[in-house]
């Protein structure tokens, strides 16, 4: 088993707000970039470095999601009935995850090669592996020795030194150690509770969250001139 590319797993159940009318009757993940929507760029790029399996988490609009296919890989979809958040919506289809999995964001193109972080998490036998990057505009972590030692997602503080890029390894115990039911936030309860065990995977590739109607723009148009 070690030796195959792990699940997927990609949170897609955000409500879109800040994209104001385009997530009115779509789902953020569903929205189309560049010809196809963001998901599909996603799973493009999963297969393409070698997972042939996802677990896709939905809540907002999920009804939209029965009529999506992609033929390149076995999709599973689970649904949260009201608003859980990041951590929630991991808590709430802990049954559908494997041992260890890449966790992505339904909302982000990060187009890193996979199996440098996979054999960095196993080598490290870290519960969480998280990409950072130095060169992004604002910085939300310190890491130091190769481990996140601070992670804050509202405080920029002076000695941060990266950026969580959106791609990271996770195992399964730790969604079953810190897991609660109701609405919570992954990042902002897990990353502080491991500050010092978070193995850094360091990878500059330029990642796009497309959350805003520019951000949408700016990802349209690396496409196109891709």
């Amino acid at each position: 088993m070690h030796r195959e590319m792990p699940q997927v797993v990609i949170l897609a159940g955000g409500l879109g707000t800040r994209l104001g009318d385009i997530t009115k009757e779509t789902p953020k993940s569903l929205v189309n970039v560049y010809g196809k929507p963001i998901l599909t760029h996603i799973l493009d790029w999963a297969q393409h470095q070698g997972c042939n399996k996802a677990l896709i988490l939905t809540g907002h609009l999920s009804d939209k999601f029965t009529q999506y296919s992609f033929s390149n890989m076995s999709l599973t979809f689970h649904e949260e009935t009201e608003p859980l958040g990041t951590g929630g919506a991991l808590w709430n289809a802990v049954d559908h995850l494997e041992d260890e999995f890449i966790l992505l964001w339904g909302d982000d193109f990060h187009p890193i090669e996979y199996l440098p972080l996979v054999r960095h998490h196993r080598t490290s036998r870290a519960p969480i592996t998280m990409t950072v990057t130095e060169t992004s505009q604002h910085f939300n972590l310190e890491h130091q020795d190769g481990k996140v030692i601070a992670y804050d997602k509202e405080i920029i503080r002076s000695n941060f030194n990266g950026y969580e890029a959106g791609t990271s390894m996770v195992d399964k115990v730790v969604v079953q150690k810190y897991g609660k039911d109701g609405k919570w936030s992954w990042e902002e309860t897990v990353y502080p509770i491991l500050s010092g065990e978070i193995r850094a995977h360091l990878d500059d590739t330029p990642f796009w969250d497309m959350g805003t109607p520019e951000r949408l723009a700016s990802l349209e148009n690396f496409f196109k001139t891709r």
